[in-house]
């Protein structure tokens, strides 16, 4: 908290000395890609980068409309990063998934202020209509009031008993759950998470019956696109692995095949889920006809990046009004490419010794 405070401080002096001003000058030609993903709809808060509160949302885009950065529709700035004739400040919106809170929320938001964003949309749950069941599992296992899980009583038929309290342990028991997951269906697989819910004694109705973890109908996906929010790729299952990079190509096309029938944009861009992502993803991305690739590392975009490993600047429900415009002003991003020279100073001078 000390460190919180201090850290604030900092910010708060940064910005009234007019150094965000003058970060903003500096940092001008750079593309801000804003990464967001849901709306929490559960009772407390939950997922801190995956889910934002609706309120702290709208604010959030209410702030932007008003704050002098253009925001552009995702091509346009991918068009004017390449020509080298993007506006100052130049800001995109883009939004991960495709959550029923992104179209419960997210949507009248961004309507109401006015801004453009783009929606990389994971289409296997929108078809299937069932609670993502890893991130469900997640919460599970993080809420539950009885904190030990006896393998043999759930259905996983293992005599093992482990604690809920023990970060390797509860590791333990998400990856037993995902194993046996794996091999069930969609239906399947929410009835062992319903099982486990009633073993672990967490009451997960209301989660499921005001779909906290669904994603979007199609219906849902075609009213925002008919809203003018651009639909984008990002996998059909939210699924790629380095070990199998080329799994790719039909991620892709399937993605691509449902979201077709959702939306009119040309689907042409492409997000990492999770952030997974190598050059190795790059020819496949290319013959599949894709033209800019968002990842979830921290940054800006300058003259020359590559726009299959475009940065963006992750929000979230944490991140404090002070250190968000400290993103959108450059003044993090001066500070990570000090802090990278240093580093490369430092490097070499332990190279010449």
């Amino acid at each position: 908290m000390q460190r919180q405070t201090l850290k604030l401080a900092i910010l708060w002096f940064a910005k009234i000395s007019g150094m965000f001003l003058l970060s903003r000058h500096l940092t001008r030609r750079g593309l801000r890609i804003l990464c967001y993903h849901g709306i929490w709809l559960g009772p407390g808060h939950f997922a801190d980068y995956l889910f934002m509160s609706a309120g702290k949302f709208r604010r959030r885009m209410s702030w932007l409309a008003r704050s002098g950065f253009p925001v552009l529709p995702l091509d346009q700035a991918v068009d004017g990063l390449a020509a080298g004739t993007l506006p100052d400040g130049a800001t995109v919106i883009t939004i991960d998934d495709g959550w029923y809170g992104t179209y419960r929320h997210m949507a009248p938001a961004l309507k109401e202020s006015g801004l453009p964003a783009t929606l990389y949309v994971s289409t296997y749950y929108v078809r299937r209509q069932v609670p993502v069941f890893d991130v469900a599992l997640q919460y599970l296992l993080a809420k539950a009031p009885r904190r030990t899980l006896d393998c043999s009583v759930a259905p996983l038929a293992i005599s093992e008993v482990l604690d809920l309290d023990s970060p390797t342990q509860k590791a333990r028991a998400m990856d037993l759950i995902l194993g046996r997951a794996s091999a069930l269906n969609g239906p399947e697989a929410f009835t062992l998470l319903q099982s486990l819910a009633a073993h672990l004694e967490l009451d997960m109705a209301a989660c499921f019956t005001d779909r906290v973890f669904h994603l979007m109908t199609a219906d849902e996906v075609k009213a925002m696109a008919d809203q003018g929010i651009d639909m984008q790729l990002h996998t059909h299952r939210h699924r790629l692995t380095l070990e199998n990079i080329a799994g790719l190509a039909g991620e892709l096309d399937e993605n691509r095949m449902h979201l077709g029938t959702m939306t009119p944009s040309v689907l042409n861009h492409f997000c990492y889920p999770s952030g997974v992502w190598s050059e190795a993803c790059w020819p496949i991305l290319r013959a599949a006809g894709i033209k800019s690739a968002t990842t979830t590392v921290q940054g800006l975009n300058f003259a020359g990046e590559n726009p299959l490993r475009l940065k963006r600047l992750l929000d979230g429900e944490s991140v404090h009004d002070l250190e968000f415009e400290a993103e959108l002003s450059g003044f993090f991003e001066l500070k990570r490419i000090a802090f990278e020279r240093l580093r490369a100073l430092a490097g070499r001078d332990r190279h010449a010794h």
